[in-house]
């Protein structure tokens, strides 16, 4: 659903609305609070005497204010950076802390900026014992609704043992191929043991060459 932009044209609209969903007549409750507020974006500067004449007797005025503040907070808030990743080493020893243990396999998706900072970070599968079904639009999905520049996906097996099976090789280098083609690169997988772990990075299997892609 598209979210509504708040405009000059249509802020008494949107305001009506959000009176509606408090349980107040729209009507007449807006032009009260355009009689104490320019507009919403005054309620910003507005003294505390100012805001309590408006709220009078009713509460729930005091919600709308809330939701204007909570707003603008919501605009300036940062986005939460989840981690950084400095190199394979580090991120391989964190997420073997996280999957080394897990009874069964688990492949997650972690969504990067274009620092390397992780902004999300999603379980996209579970498996049996040892095996984990897993699709690259799946998997492209959480980077594009997170906007990712880049992504890492990590596996555990729950036998401890971190190599490799052949199908893990060919569907993390399918990964790759995906990413590449659509401008959102892998820039690790992972396999994770209980002692150790596999990384494509580290064992030069990326990055991918194009002339191999091509090929």
């Amino acid at each position: 659903m598209q979210r509504p932009k708040l405009s000059t044209r249509n802020e008494r609209q949107l305001l009506n609305q959000v009176l509606k969903s408090l349980g107040l007549p729209a009507a007449t409750e807006c032009d009260r609070f355009f009689r104490y507020f320019h507009s919403t974006a005054d309620v910003r500067y507005a003294s505390h005497r100012q805001c309590r004449a408006y709220v009078g007797d009713r509460p729930r005025r005091r919600s709308l204010l809330t939701a204007i503040e909570l707003g603008r907070w919501v605009q300036r808030a940062p986005r939460p950076i989840l981690g950084e990743v400095l190199a394979s080493s580090q991120l391989g020893q964190a997420l073997m802390d996280d999957l080394r243990y897990l009874p069964q396999e688990q492949l997650e998706v972690l969504a990067l900026d274009a620092k390397h900072q992780i902004i999300a970070r999603q379980t996209v599968f579970q498996g049996t014992l040892d095996s984990c079904p897993a699709h690259p639009r799946e998997i492209f999905r959480v980077a594009i609704l997170n906007g990712a520049a880049a992504i890492v996906v990590a596996h555990n097996h729950p036998s401890g043992l971190p190599e490799p099976s052949h199908n893990d090789l060919a569907f993390m280098m399918r990964l790759a191929e995906c990413g590449q083609l659509m401008g959102i690169p892998l820039l690790d997988g992972f396999v994770i043991g209980v002692h150790s772990y596999f990384s494509l990075r580290e064992t030069g299997h990326l990055p991918l060459e194009t002339a191999a892609i091509s090929g």
